[in-house]
């Protein structure tokens, strides 16, 4: 019997929606016998829109995956979208 355990419910960072994954410890996701995973649900305006299952001996690869994703965002400069505005968010100071 599938049993799941909750670890995290992350609100993704975007000013005009409230979009989220959540991400699900899964034991015994297909059976008696088979192995736990990490199941990541993406969350749309409140529905499902997508998941992923990642094995747990595959986790720590994703995980240094993640990492580089974010050492490739900090070799780009970005402008600051919002600078001129002087605000966090389009409309102004």
């Amino acid at each position: 019997m599938l049993e799941s355990t909750k670890v995290k419910t992350i609100v993704l960072a975007q000013y005009f929606r409230k979009d989220s994954i959540h991400i699900t410890h899964i034991e015994k996701p297909y059976g008696e016998y088979s192995d736990p995973v990490v199941r990541i649900d993406r969350i749309e305006n409140g529905e499902k829109t997508g998941l992923i299952e990642i094995p747990y001996e595959n986790l720590e690869e994703v995980i240094s995956a993640l990492h580089k994703a974010e050492d490739v965002y900090a070799s780009i400069p970005h402008n600051d979208v919002h600078g001129d505005l002087k605000s966090e968010v389009g409309g102004g100071a």
